[in-house]
């Protein structure tokens, strides 16, 4: 598929399961001579959901990560047992939809960290156009009565924007970072808006339930329903019309056991004695994958790290 064009055609079986994300699960790396070559994206998001969709006949939705005005690419129609559909955006979409009202004003707004969000009326009106892309794309992918499985703070407003393209999906969106409290949340402009776009899923998910509960105070005080959350047992929010959204917490993590063997390996140990080595043999050594963040608990963990290391918290213990 070129970027721009019509996605190619897709059998209902595999479009059956949509998954849509701001990124596609993997990276584009332009070489000296030009050429494109793609591996698979080490973030987050893909490898939570790497496992669920292992050997599974999909179609995974997102961005290829190069600026369709910057330069052509296309991405691999498949990778493993899912098709990849490319939502192509430009160099100013990125920078006002991605780079400006994804992570300059829900980003530190969600988290409420050190930056202050950023409220502009042109970064808004690209995430809304950024969002109509990706359900518009979605639209014309998903087979008849298919399941769509929408992730993230880029895409909150796609389950309403892709339930009116096409009442007879069935939607799920999952929120990956916090979601803050009232008090926080309708400092945001535009915030009934991304409430109603959410609330076009059928299924509302959370890290933990603290957001659901966040999520289902704050719809309760923009559109007057009544708060009917339970922080063990989940919630519900009824819309007129009679539709229902179930909205509960779904903490999401790694395949730890597949990392754990990888981690066992001949070439993963003999290559982790070489970086000992090269770093001069320290006896403690902490590595990570971490971008150096506000919102990644660096601190929090190196502090968990010395209280659960008695040598290092205690010079000359034992143990």
């Amino acid at each position: 598929m070129q970027p721009g064009g019509e996605p190619q055609p897709i059998s209902d079986d595999a479009a059956s399961f949509v998954v849509v994300a701001n990124r596609l699960p993997i990276d584009a790396t332009i070489e000296d001579d030009g050429s494109v070559t793609w591996s698979d994206s080490p973030g987050g998001l893909v490898s939570a959901l790497a496992p669920v969709l292992t050997g599974r006949e999909a179609v995974w939705i997102g961005w290829s990560g190069v600026a369709s005005d910057e330069r052509t690419v296309s991405p691999p129609a498949m990778m493993g047992s899912y098709h990849l559909v490319n939502v192509p955006l430009t160099a100013q979409t990125v920078e006002e939809y991605y780079e400006g009202f994804s992570n300059s004003t829900l980003w530190p707004l969600y988290h409420d960290r050190i930056v202050a969000p950023e409220y502009h009326r042109e970064t808004w009106n690209a995430y809304v156009e950024a969002n109509l892309l990706f359900a518009e794309r979605t639209a014309a992918v998903a087979a008849p009565g298919a399941t769509v499985w929408v992730h993230d703070y880029q895409l909150q407003l796609v389950p309403s924007m892709l339930r009116s393209l096409r009442p007879d999906l069935r939607i799920g969106f999952y929120l990956h970072i916090p979601f803050p409290p009232a008090e926080l949340f309708l400092q945001l402009p535009w915030r009934q808006r991304i409430i109603e776009g959410m609330l076009g899923a059928d299924l509302v998910g959370f890290q933990t339930p603290f957001g659901a509960g966040n999520f289902c105070e704050v719809a309760s005080l923009l559109l007057q329903i009544e708060n009917n959350f339970d922080r063990d047992m989940g919630g519900w929010v009824d819309l007129d019309g009679g539709r229902r959204v179930r909205v509960d917490a779904f903490p999401i993590s790694i395949d730890v056991t597949s990392y754990a063997a990888l981690a066992g390996t001949p070439e993963v140990r003999k290559r982790a004695r070489e970086i000992r080595k090269e770093l001069g043999d320290p006896k403690f050594l902490l590595l990570g994958g971490d971008r150096i963040i506000y919102n990644k608990g660096i601190p929090v963990r190196l502090r968990l790290f010395v209280e659960r290391t008695p040598a290092v918290a205690a010079p000359g213990a034992t143990g």
